[in-house]
């Protein structure tokens, strides 16, 4: 038996999973999650100062083509514009009870990380989107489905797991106030054309990944 390795044809498929799911397509800046994750990133992002790496590519590819499978085809996803931000659950369902005035609210999330993890510390960056959603559209309720991808277990088994998510009002409106501050940052950045102090405006784990992270530490040490 000879195995010859084959990179042109791993460059196609990442080619159409990219052009598939729009990964490397600059989209508006007003998006709900422009304001939720780094500003300095979304800043780079909107002027396409870098293109997604292969491992980026990847991982938006299996979490987009995950959702697709899981979507129930009796699910809407409809698109929601509130005070100039755009906002779109990855489900919903119609009320069917006179008592409940909102749709549904369902997001879905796929991770690699152990279920274990998540039982006590869901990530900031969900939570801040499900509270911004349910601002805009009046509710307290936000469903969250997660696809553990290595689960609990060993040999690793994936899992999927489902709960409600029930915020206080208090706990729904600080965290709108943050992210119309952020939004803020991110339309004075782009109307000036300045990027946000690299470091600043994010969560420390954005940064290990990122791929502005060398553009944003040598910012930095110009000052």
């Amino acid at each position: 038996m000879q195995r010859v390795d084959k990179p042109e044809l791993s460059r196609k498929l990442l080619n159409h999973m990219a052009t598939l799911y729009n990964i490397r397509e600059v989209r508006e800046p007003n998006h709900l999650s422009s304001y939720v994750y780094c500003q300095t990133r979304g800043f780079f992002d909107q002027k396409g100062m870098i293109e997604p790496t292969d491992d980026e590519v990847m991982l938006f590819a299996i979490g987009y083509g995950l959702q697709d499978v899981l979507t129930p085809k009796d699910m809407a996803t409809p698109v929601y514009s509130y005070n100039g931000i755009i906002y779109r659950p990855d489900m919903s369902l119609t009320p069917t009870f006179i008592e409940r005035e909102v749709e549904q609210l369902i997001e879905l999330k796929t991770t690699r990380r152990s279920a274990k993890y998540h039982a006590t510390d869901l990530p900031e960056t969900w939570l801040d989107y499900m509270m911004g959603g349910c601002k805009i559209r009046g509710t307290k309720e936000y469903d969250l489905v997660i696809l553990y991808i290595c689960g609990n277990y060993s040999p690793p088994f994936p899992l999927l797991y489902a709960e409600t998510i029930i915020f206080a009002e208090q706990e729904i409106e600080e965290n709108w106030q943050k992210l119309l501050g952020r939004k803020r940052i991110l339309d004075d950045a782009l109307r000036t054309d300045i990027p946000p102090t690299p470091f600043e405006h994010c969560y420390e784990w954005e940064c290990r990944y990122c791929r502005y992270k060398l553009v944003c530490e040598t910012m930095a040490k110009l000052g």
